[in-house]
């Protein structure tokens, strides 16, 4: 094959969205799992329901999947990217006991079923085919099981995402005179967001303000798509379609529990974290900013818990169970059942870390969206106190 031919051909294939699912197993040729993007179905009308995966022929769940004859697809929830990262083996550091790190049940064949996977479907395998690399693997399904959880793990662009909906769920049409659709990143808004709506309101006091708390790259998704016409996030955006205003460059410190000999230092290298266990706050963004910050310096975080929320990510932080790294200087400094915690300056730049405000680059901006960004550097320059900012 051209060299050329297949570079261009897997960085095509990074564009296409895939849900990420975890195929498992188990049986006389042991117990396994591996993480693939290559799971779809073949038939809802054979005699039973059939799908097809692909899974590399080196890989050990490929060898046991043909020896065990079943398998489970399990496609994962979208705060599951800990999952797949610990059966991809990004987790090294667990890679002896996958199952034990995850909770999980036998299905109908004994392959594990993986605990909160929007669906799980566990198969007896009928045919496999070895096709370049891959075995592509055809079974049909025995039991399936749908858990609570409805919004899939999305992995396009080398990267995990969510899926958002495109247009805004509400079909009312929108008021455009007094309507302004506002995003921020998940842990900007509880501090930021009420006192600035309450000076905005007294501004303007018709406005009708819909707000959006998410990730970073479901905010950007959401303005490419038209459904909010500003956010304010961290990072950075590379699309000329969006205007992008810096409103604080990046002040990252390392919060530790102020009991561990690390709170006692003036500043701190990543060097000094590389063996240390992180809690991580888990957003995609966030994971790929941490991760290009230690791959920068030739280093791997050790990551050893994860939560989506904050809060949680400060209170394990305040019980000794590792470290955070903050884009910016926190003002809180401690945990929701009052442990103290420390924030020490980390010495090494965190671009990613800066505070954006971001809007459709259009020739002539609507007011609203004008006097709102307007009343937002006003609040960056006087009264934050979020968690994961600094005062002007």
């Amino acid at each position: 094959m051209e060299a050329d031919l297949r570079s261009r051909f897997l960085e095509g294939m990074s564009r296409v969205a895939a849900a990420v699912t975890v195929v498992t197993t188990d049986g006389d040729g042991g117990r396994f799992g591996v993480t693939v993007s290559s799971m779809t179905s073949v038939s809802a009308d054979t005699r039973r329901p059939s799908l097809l995966i692909s899974v590399h022929h080196l890989s050990p769940a490929c060898e046991a999947i043909k020896k065990n004859r079943r398998f489970c697809a399990n496609v994962l929830s979208d705060n599951q990217s800990f999952v797949s990262d610990l059966f991809s083996g990004r987790l090294k550091h667990l890679n002896e006991d996958r199952f034990g790190a995850i909770a999980w049940h036998s299905g109908a064949t004994g392959a594990p079923i993986i605990d909160d996977a929007i669906v799980s479907l566990d198969c007896e395998l009928k045919t496999g085919l070895l096709w370049g690399t891959h075995f592509i693997f055809i079974g049909e399904v025995e039991q399936m099981e749908l858990s609570a959880q409805r919004s899939p793990l999305v992995y396009a662009n080398r990267g995990y995402r969510r899926a958002i909906p495109i247009a805004p769920e509400d079909k009312k049409p929108r008021a455009s005179e007094n309507q302004l659709r506002a995003g921020f990143f998940i842990t900007l808004g509880p501090e930021l967001v009420p006192a600035l709506i309450a000076d905005f309101a007294i501004q303007e006091p018709s406005i009708d303000l819909r707000l959006l708390e998410a990730d970073h790259d479901d905010l950007v998704e959401q303005m490419r798509a038209g459904s909010i016409d500003t956010a304010i996030t961290f990072g950075s955006v590379d699309d000329p379609e969006l205007k992008v205003e810096l409103l604080s460059p990046p002040d990252p410190h390392v919060l530790v529990a102020a009991d561990r000999p690390l709170a006692g230092k003036s500043a701190l290298r990543l060097a000094d974290l590389a063996d240390q266990p992180m809690i991580l706050l888990d957003h995609p963004s966030v994971r790929r900013a941490n991760t290009a910050l230690f791959q920068r310096h030739g280093l791997t975080p050790a990551i050893r818990l994860q939560s989506p929320t904050f809060a949680m990510v400060r209170g394990m932080v305040a019980q000794g169970l590792g470290y955070s790294i903050v884009p910016q200087k926190p003002q809180t400094m401690t945990s929701l059942d009052g442990r103290l915690i420390v924030a020490v300056p980390l010495e090494e730049e965190f671009p990613e870390g800066a505070i954006i405000a971001v809007s459709p680059r259009r020739e002539h901006p609507g007011a609203l969206t004008n006097a709102f960004l307007a009343k937002v550097r006003t609040a960056f320059g006087t009264t934050l106190t979020d968690p994961f900012q600094r005062r002007g």
